[in-house]
């Protein structure tokens, strides 16, 4: 009995041996695992060219302009290009329309534009600025004149702010902000004086 022990022994440490061997090379031959690639991040990629246009309305206020002057509609238009990751320069084109109904003047409009050379800086992946230098032109008419009551131009600026609530690869939908600025010449002289501009509007971009 004593000499089959170092046997058992040593079939038992040849069979865990072998057990040991077959689960290395198992192991060596099973088929790699494979994981789905990541999802693609989230928000908008800017990039090149820069476009879009924005709808709203807003309000117009001059020195004694009565009826001329108070809530009008908006439209704005924007092209450009990035020069950096988060900054992009761009022509901005801002209008205004009004229709009024005044004792004096009659039936008209009123229309009144800024055109900046403008830097719109992105100060998280939503929310954005913008600033622009520029000119501003008003233009009144009424039915009972042949010519317009007042047309002239002067220096103008433009401030903004919105966020993106809407962003797909190339695309932004953003609610925004704006504040516009113009000085004609002054009203003793029959100018408009200075006009201030504000307006609230929706904003569809693409990049």
């Amino acid at each position: 009995m004593r000499s089959l022990k170092p046997l058992a022994v040593g079939l038992g440490i040849t069979l865990l041996t072998l057990l040991g061997s077959f689960s290395v090379a198992q192991a060596q031959y099973a088929q790699p695992q494979y994981y789905p690639p990541p999802p693609p991040p989230r928000g908008v990629y800017r990039s090149g060219l820069v476009y879009g246009f924005s709808l709203g309305v807003g309000g117009l206020s001059l020195a004694d302009c009565g009826d001329v002057c108070g809530a009008v509609g908006m439209a704005e238009f924007h092209l450009g290009g990035m020069i950096g990751p988060r900054l992009a320069l761009m022509g901005d084109f801002w209008e205004g329309v009004r229709y009024f109904s005044d004792l004096n003047l009659g039936t008209g409009e009123t229309f009144h534009g800024i055109y900046t050379l403008a830097l719109q800086y992105w100060l998280t992946d939503q929310l954005w600025v913008k600033g622009g230098l520029g000119v501003g032109r008003i233009q009144i008419n009424s039915d009972i004149s042949a010519f317009p009551v007042d047309d002239e131009s002067g220096f103008g600026f433009m401030l903004a702010a919105g966020i993106e609530v809407v962003q797909s690869y190339n695309f932004a939908l953003d609610l925004q902000l704006r504040y516009g600025n113009v000085a004609y010449s002054s009203v003793s002289s029959g100018g408009a004086g200075d006009a201030n501009t504000f307006g609230v509007l929706v904003g569809f971009n693409w990049y």
